[in-house]
């Protein structure tokens, strides 16, 4: 007997009913969080108010979250055909064709679940809604019972017509209510970090956002919401205001320092407008980060591009910044309040459209690494515990940001990577005008701070830490602690000789600079050892600046041979970096050239000066100019200034837009990736020596008119 074959038949997907429990349940991070998607799907409806109401919290069997909002209300067809079809995309669709409501908005939502959110809150849930002129539609919702149907196509929701009852009049919109709530019975605190949230969804910065608010009610405890801070009176005390754009790649700033009471620091007003903006090659992608075609290095400095904001459009950003120096904190008032509220609501927040992504800006959520940055450089970067701000995006153009399901921040992509790089370029122009008030205010407050803290404790215990990791730990600890001696006895003869604590920032600069190699050397797996081998290096920087302090290891150097060896120590460096070199040095036998110095570190010095050259000609001059672009030119003169000889180095890059007495100060810098000691130690070393470090001008007649850029003259004593 022949078996009858059967022809193939083509099989459905028949989704479970606790599908959309799911959905609502494990997609929404927090009862917050849904309460949050419910609001932003009345800006998406057109409200100018939504309302959320919370009535007898204290009761779990009497407890519900009731969301109203004005806005345009819902159809039949619109429940039928939308809100009871999971997934579906009219929102997206909208957004693709930039298909805008009567307001003009965007909708915020794209992936159609974001409504399912209610089960997060509740198992029970009254959906009423009007259109205007329309009758009311009333649509309950178990969520039990359809979880306890086997598939979705079996579950059946009722939906009911009526007379108006809610909306009557001319009165239009949608009413959830949520009841047998969900998780942990609500308190004050939550209450509070809900009302806090909810009223943060327009930022508080836009004019333009009055068309849309967010309130929350609780008739039973109305006192759980007293004293709410008002961000607008609080950031109005301020001392710092920095406001900014990237618009067609052109970057534009305006910082303001509106001064502290009772401290007689003049408020400043500065601003600049450039085509690209200096970013950190770390904070990129790694597609980003091409290397040269002829496999030479990357360039020191990268400025953006306007491909680099594919996806992300224009950006706008503003920032208000404390000081949290208990001084200065109790001038400006409000002190007990504002901690408090910089504690919880301190950060940078993303809005597009002036309607907020959550969740950047919460407690907790370093999304640019802010705090990370400044433990590396306390006292020169900002925190998220001293900044309140906004970065605002425009939704038809922040096409490559996409929102995650959970509606926890946006996608890990490189556009992402690519956006936080370009807000921490502009932050790095902020933070470099801050700290020359920040300098002004801690002199006026008698407070002249060693940055340095522990001294080198915490990175030599990441050393070690490492080591033990690696097991390196016998060959390592040795070392660290030698270093640590070595430290200890150079601290203790710069006080005793009543050096300013602030010296040792060097050492900082060069162990910091050190500690971050060796990790990187670690995690690439390099070998032991070569990770002992740096590890001794950074030991012999302590031994040179123990050297330094000591006051004896000078010896009698010609000027001249001083030059040729920093030129020979860096041309490697320089001809990878494409930098045409000119060094102009006299022939012949003389004395007027020779002076006391310490080799090694007046080389340092040399070293640090042509960096910064290195860094900036790159900045100006892209790799697409030709080799000829970056020169960087060399001259020993001894005739030049009364003292003694002079070693001049300038370039073409952009040159000095500061005051050298600002760019000598610890941690400045207008480098995204700088800490902003290198000209402190140059300076540090010549003042140590009795020579200075100056700033040339094209009037000194000393340089070449091409050579445009910066110009500095490191000048000695003669012998």
């Amino acid at each position: 007997m022949v078996e009858e074959i059967v022809p193939p038949v083509g099989e459905p997907f028949r989704p479970r009913a606790r599908l959309l429990q799911l959905l609502g349940d494990q997609l929404i991070g927090s009862p917050r969080l849904a309460l949050f998607e419910l609001v932003k799907n009345a800006y998406d409806a057109d409200a100018a108010v939504v309302t959320v109401s919370m009535q007898n919290v204290d009761d779990a069997m009497r407890a519900e979250i009731c969301v109203q909002d004005d806005g345009t209300g819902m159809s039949l067809a619109t429940l039928k055909d939308i809100w009871l079809v999971p997934g579906h995309d009219h929102k997206a669709s909208m957004r693709e064709h930039s298909k805008r409501t009567t307001k003009g908005r965007l909708p915020l939502g794209e992936k159609g679940v974001g409504r399912f959110a209610v089960h997060k809150l509740g198992n029970r849930v009254e959906l009423i809604t009007r259109e205007e002129g329309a009758p009311e539609y009333v649509m309950d919702i178990d969520w039990a019972e359809v979880a306890n149907a086997e598939f979705l196509d079996e579950v059946r929701i009722q939906i009911d017509t009526r007379s108006p009852e809610v909306f009557i009049g001319e009165r239009h919109g949608t009413r959830v209510t949520v009841s047998d709530l969900r998780g942990p019975v609500w308190t004050r605190g939550e209450v509070r970090r809900l009302a806090r949230q909810i009223t943060s969804i327009s930022s508080p910065f836009e004019d333009k956002t009055a068309d849309f608010s967010a309130e929350i009610e609780i008739p039973d405890h109305n006192e759980w919401l007293d004293d709410l801070p008002d961000t607008q009176a609080l950031v109005s005390n301020a001392p710092w205001k920095f406001e900014f754009s990237i618009v067609n790649n052109v970057f534009s700033w305006k910082y303001h320092f509106r001064g502290v009471p009772g401290i007689k620091l003049e408020p400043r007003i500065a601003g600049d407008s450039m085509v690209g903006l200096l970013l950190n090659p770390d904070d990129l992608a790694e597609q980003d980060k091409l290397e040269r075609i002829d496999g030479k290095p990357k360039p020191k400095a990268l400025r953006s591009t306007i491909s680099l904001s594919d996806g992300i459009g224009d950006i706008r950003g503003e920032l208000y910044v404390f000081d949290r120096d208990r001084d200065v904190l109790s001038k400006v008032g409000y002190s007990q309040s504002l901690q408090a509220f910089l504690d919880e609501s301190g950060g940078i927040r993303v809005y597009r459209d002036d309607i907020r992504v959550y969740n950047y800006g919460e407690q907790g959520d370093d999304w640019l690494g802010l705090d990370l940055r400044r433990v590396n450089s306390p006292t020169k970067r900002i925190s998220n515990n001293i900044v309140v701000g906004s970065i605002n995006l425009d939704l038809e153009t922040s096409t490559g940001l996409k929102e995650k399901t959970n509606r926890e921040g946006f996608v890990e992509n490189v556009t992402l990577t690519r956006f936080k790089a370009l807000i921490l370029g502009a932050l790095a122009h902020f933070e470099a005008e801050r700290n020359i008030d920040k300098r002004e205010l801690r002199k006026l407050l008698s407070k002249d701070r060693s940055s340095l803290g522990a001294g080198i404790t915490r990175p030599l215990k990441q050393i070690s830490a490492l080591a033990r990791k690696n097991g390196l730990s016998d060959e390592m600890d040795p070392l660290v602690q030698k270093a640590q001696r070595a430290y200890d006895e150079m601290r203790e003869i710069m006080l005793r000789a009543g050096v300013s604590g602030m010296s040792l920032v060097i050492v900082h600069h060069e162990i910091d600079h050190g500690v971050r190699l060796l990790e990187k050397m670690v995690a690439k797996g390099d070998n032991s050892d070569r990770v002992v081998h740096h590890a001794r290096e950074l030991v012999g920087v302590l031994d040179s600046f123990g050297d330094l302090i000591r006051k004896g290891a000078t010896s009698k150097h010609d000027i001249r041979a001083v030059a040729r060896r920093a030129l020979d120590l860096n041309s490697v460096r320089l001809s990878n970096h494409d930098v045409e070199i000119k060094l102009e040095s006299p022939e012949g036998a003389s004395s007027s050239f020779l002076t006391e110095l310490p080799l090694g570190l007046i080389l340092g010095a040399v070293t640090n000066i042509i960096d910064n050259s290195i860094y900036w000609l790159s900045s100006r001059w892209s790799d697409s100019d030709g080799i000829a672009q970056k020169r960087i030119f060399m001259r020993v003169d001894a005739n030049a200034f009364p003292e003694g000889p002079s070693l001049i180095i300038a370039d073409n890059g952009p040159g000095f837009s500061d005051e050298l007495s600002d760019a000598i100060e610890p941690f400045f810098t207008r480098r995204p990736d700088g800490i902003g000691v290198g000209l402190y130690y140059a300076n540090l070393i010549m003042q140590t020596l009795g020579g200075n470090l100056r700033l040339l001008s094209d009037e000194d007649g000393l340089i070449p008119a091409e050579y445009d850029g910066a110009a500095l003259a490191l000048t000695f004593r003669n012998v």
